[in-house]
């Protein structure tokens, strides 16, 4: 995988209004502040930020023992998987929380979940060996990449995440009222985003990483991550478990106790001999 020359956001002043959308909507993010309450509870967990890709990434652990990595979606931050934290810590684990590139407290202006994936993978190589990974929308695919290219994990958790980039592309471009001409250019202009072929992102190309048990949970009325990508995981994962849950959508997963609750007693199965 080639990495993008640049991790800015795209210029081209005289780009098509819709494809100009598209791109901005891809790369993007929107950079959300914590609470005060998200800030209060990290202040003593705040590590110095990790160096990568000319960028800092803001990290904070909490804990102690065997570590688990929480990854957030598109237009979140690590704060906003803090429910999980403390069942994690309660239950004998460390938890490790960081903002994606672009997003939060971490530098940079753009990203995609292929520049979160290889952050991931840098966030984990500095931490040394990982237990496992729970992962929410982006942060979700993010770890499917990331297992593809060698992080080895006991368990994982996948919450309301796609697992192929080729339909979110399509659908993206569909949403921007993109064309035939500009939805192929605009793919043409994701792949040199990226620095691969869309279709290595895809769940075809990934699912070889899938060596460790796996947890799916995600709302069939989802109307941001469509149901069908956790029906495709599953399918393509031999030891993976699929729980749908109801009246939850995208987000509030990360805050329902049965949830958690679920998330961090599969985790946990992975310390039994």
């Amino acid at each position: 995988m080639t990495p993008p020359t640049a991790l800015g956001p795209p210029q081209d002043a005289h780009a098509d209004g819709h494809l100009a959308a598209a791109r901005h909507a891809f790369s993007t993010p929107e950079r959300i502040a914590p609470t005060a309450d998200e800030r209060a509870a990290l202040a003593a967990a705040e590590q110095a930020p990790l160096r990568h890709e000319g960028h800092k990434l803001a990290r904070w652990t909490l804990g102690s023992g065997p570590r688990v990595v929480l990854v957030h979606g598109w237009n979140s931050r690590g704060s906003h998987l803090l429910g999980f934290a403390q069942p994690l810590v309660a239950a004998g684990f460390s938890v490790t929380l960081f903002d994606l590139p672009g997003h939060g407290d971490s530098g940079g202006h753009a990203a995609s979940v292929v520049h979160a994936g290889r952050a991931l993978r840098a966030v984990v190589a500095d931490l040394g060996e990982v237990h496992g990974v729970i992962g929410h929308s982006m942060g979700s695919a993010a770890a499917l990449l990331a297992f593809a290219h060698g992080l080895a994990v006991r368990r994982s958790v996948h919450l309301a995440g796609p697992s192929s980039l080729t339909p979110m592309v399509k659908g993206l471009a569909r949403a921007q009222g993109l064309g035939p001409a500009d939805a192929a250019a605009f793919a043409g202009w994701v792949e040199r985003f990226i620095g691969t072929p869309i279709a290595s992102v895809d769940l075809e190309r990934l699912q070889h990483g899938l060596r460790h048990p796996g947890l799916i949970v995600h709302d069939p009325e989802d109307r941001t991550v469509p149901f069908a990508a956790s029906e495709a995981l599953h399918a393509a994962w031999t030891g993976s478990r699929l729980e749908p849950v109801s009246g939850l959508g995208h987000r509030r997963l990360l805050t329902d106790a049965g949830v958690i609750a679920r998330s961090v007693a599969f985790v946990a199965e992975g310390l039994r001999p």
